[in-house]
């Protein structure tokens, strides 16, 4: 068996491919020195661990694109570093190469329900305006709602990602639903319904939080139509992708109203375009898609990998397959 990693996960942690079988080849490369002969000399491999530092460094150096993209054609399985597949270059990838792939979704579950923790913590005790007030030199209790106990979270999106934010919401006593377009049972949600129910939902929900993928069924579903149906106490948090929200609408509904507030940790363009209505919207609290950073992402990227790995080798199901 022959697997492509970069030259960093080589030293931190080739050893552990060599004991899942001391006979895997690993062939070692500096992920932004394509003209390294080292590149050049991968024949047709078994696994690629495309890690976050080939996704980055293909992202922001375009003459990257090309022979990465050769390199990913000469691959039987990879195991992206990043959770959706909407890139470009992966979906160059999923065109162009023959490779079974997987995704990293289920590792970002933790960071980025921390994130969502943290964003209606800071808006129910509403943690901006004392730092305000801090800065004012000012005394003005304001406690906000004081708590999450009986708010009620729905959960757009109930994937990996939706139900660890579902686990935290339940440790604080929140009602949780989840919608997915297959509804299942989960011990972390009260309950889990089906797209159709969403509309029902939207006047008694304290936070919706939206986990959506980029697709033609996602896009521009929150729009001014759907903020209307809001509950207008309610914030609305995203930590999916940024075309499902409709970015004018939303500045509007915050400024007049409509929704009390919403944290934004994706835009459709990034980055957010400086005109853009939303840097202004009344509590409208944005962030740079960095919701899923943590020190843990990439020994639990390899981790998946090196699951993975001894699922090919034994003629195992690939866990994170990707499916159109």
């Amino acid at each position: 068996m022959k697997v492509v990693i970069s030259e960093d996960t080589d030293k931190f942690y080739g050893d552990q491919i060599k004991t899942l079988d001391p006979s895997i080849e690993i062939f070692s490369i500096n992920p932004e020195n394509p003209k390294s002969p080292s590149w050049a000399e991968v024949p047709e491999c078994d696994a690629f661990f495309l890690s976050y530092q080939f996704l980055f460094a293909v992202r922001d150096h375009e003459e990257l694109f090309e022979p990465m993209l050769d390199l990913c054609k000469k691959m039987k399985f990879i195991q992206s570093g990043y959770a959706g597949m909407d890139a470009p270059f992966l979906q160059a990838v999923l065109k162009e190469s023959q490779a079974v792939i997987a995704n990293a979704s289920s590792i970002y579950g933790k960071p980025m329900s921390h994130y969502v923790l943290a964003q209606m913590l800071r808006w129910n005790k509403r943690i901006d305006e004392h730092a305000i007030m801090q800065k004012e030199k000012e005394w003005m209790p304001n406690g906000g709602d004081g708590e999450l106990t009986d708010k009620t979270l729905v959960i757009l999106g109930y994937g990996g990602i939706g139900k660890e934010v579902a686990k935290l919401g339940k440790t604080f006593d929140m009602k949780v639903t989840g919608i997915r377009r297959k509804p299942e049972e989960c011990d972390y949600a009260d309950e889990v319904l089906s797209l159709d129910a969403l509309e029902g939902l939207l006047p008694l929900t304290d936070f919706l939080v939206m986990v959506l993928p980029d697709s033609e069924s996602t896009r521009d579903i929150v729009d001014a139509s759907f903020l209307k149906k809001m509950n207008p106490s309610s914030m609305l948090i995203n930590v999916g992708r940024g075309s499902a929200i409709v970015e004018d609408d939303l500045a509007d509904a915050l400024n007049n109203g409509t929704i009390a507030a919403a944290a934004l940790d994706t835009t459709k363009n990034e980055p957010l375009e400086k005109d853009s209505k939303l840097w202004d919207a009344k509590n409208c609290f944005i962030t740079p898609h960095d919701s899923a950073h943590s020190l843990m992402s990439l020994p639990r990227s390899f981790n998946l990998f090196l699951e993975n790995l001894s699922n090919l080798k034994n003629s195992q199901p690939i866990k994170n397959l990707w499916e159109a």
